[in-house]
């Protein structure tokens, strides 16, 4: 045969780097068609696909992320050492990408000290190639929305899973953040950029001055699919993302991670350059949480749920699909402690008789008011990164 033409076109393909994708016809429509509306059934719920992951339990195709702290808090470097990871076929955290994933990262605060970050990126993880690309200038999402069209248009070249738009602030246009109009403008185009691209697409934003919330406007928060909140470590401790909501998975997760500073080859006029590279730290040798002030009824439950583990309770388990394992205690379990520790309040508590015969011990449970501030305090503790739970369970972070 002729040089060159020896191996089968398949092995060619592989050797140049092709990506090899089988194709299967999609299954049929579920549900009843009126006009472009598809009404279901349970028995169509059934037949739903699974969710998939782009980062098990946490990132997921088409959707949208929010990733938001105070300045310097090193929610950039975190981001971008994830994503990167992704392009690679690498995790954090003991997470797990079911494939390597193709990303677009809009770095819209400049060039400068991004490729600094960058190239040490390629140096400890190894170089991502063409499945990572970016640009490094200030664009307008919108509103208005100049650069949008472009930034799809860039998405669908390169067949992106993930875009992340950094920051917030020079990607939203001349509109007003705290407006919750314009902010709803700017929601419309990252729903269009999902949309054309079917993308997860991951906002950095900047928190209040007081460190209490995201900047602005509530309605990207009421949004988001996942929203994280990332927060600096006290002495010694890494800094430390937390999971404050997922709307399918399980909130409360801390992820804790360090900045690692990097030298970098000295510049053109000889000066020394360094930059840092974010890495996950091992949740089960640090305490990996803010340092917070707690109100007493949050320091009961708290001090509550660490004793109950302590004293052999909770067991391990993994909440979710991709969560890393915790011990947890039933939410019986815990209740009936805070019972006993005097954590509800006079009328919060009601007689409950175990069965009806004479000789029955006569209990107590919560009344709907003792129930709601029972789960108030916990959803105080989980967006603090101090605590988890679900319907039957909760655990100490």
């Amino acid at each position: 045969m002729m040089d060159g033409y020896h191996h089968a076109p398949e092995a060619v393909l592989r050797a140049a780097g092709a990506r090899e994708e089988v194709f299967a016809p999609p299954p049929p429509p579920r549900g009843k068609a009126f006009g472009r509306l598809r009404v279901l059934t349970v028995a169509d719920a059934l037949a739903a696909p699974p969710r998939r992951y782009l980062l098990r339990g946490l990132v997921a195709p088409g959707e949208l992320s929010l990733w938001w702290g105070a300045p310097k808090c090193g929610k950039s470097f975190l981001l971008l050492r994830l994503v990167y990871g992704l392009a690679l076929g690498h995790g954090m955290w003991g997470r797990e990408p079911a494939r390597a994933c193709r990303v677009l990262y809009v770095a819209a605060e400049g060039e400068g000290g991004f490729a600094a970050r960058l190239l040490a990126l390629r140096d400890v993880l190894g170089d991502a190639n063409d499945a990572f690309r970016y640009i490094a200038q200030r664009v307008t999402v919108g509103p208005p929305s100049e650069d949008l069209t472009d930034v799809i248009r860039a998405a669908q070249d390169m067949g992106a899973d993930l875009i992340v738009l950094d920051t917030l602030a020079r990607t939203f246009g001349e509109g007003d953040e705290n407006a919750a109009r314009d902010m709803g403008g700017f929601v419309a185009s990252v729903d269009q950029l999902r949309a054309e691209t079917g993308a997860h697409v991951a906002v950095v934003h900047h928190g209040t001055k007081e460190g209490s919330s995201s900047r602005g406007s509530g309605a990207l928060v009421g949004a988001a699919d996942l929203i994280v909140k990332v927060a600096r470590g006290g002495e010694s401790e890494p800094n430390h993302a937390i999971v404050e909501a997922a709307k399918d998975d399980v909130d409360g997760a801390v992820l804790p991670f360090r900045l690692h500073v990097v030298d970098l080859p000295a510049g053109p006029d000889g000066e020394a350059r360094r930059t840092c590279v974010a890495e996950g730290a091992d949740p089960s040798t640090t305490t990996a949480r803010a340092r917070v002030r707690l109100t007493d009824e949050q320091e009961l439950l708290l001090r509550d749920l660490r004793d109950l583990a302590a004293s052999g309770q909770a067991v391990p388990m993994q909440p979710e699909p991709g969560m890393p394992i915790v011990h947890a205690t039933t939410r019986a379990a815990v209740r009936a402690r805070l019972i006993a520790s005097g954590f509800f309040h006079e009328g919060e508590l009601k007689p409950h008789e175990v069965d009806s015969s004479a000789n029955s011990p006569k209990m107590e449970k919560p009344t709907n008011a003792g129930y709601r501030r029972e789960n108030k305090v916990l959803e105080a503790l989980k967006r603090k990164g101090l605590a988890g739970f679900n319907r039957h369970h909760a655990w100490a972070c």
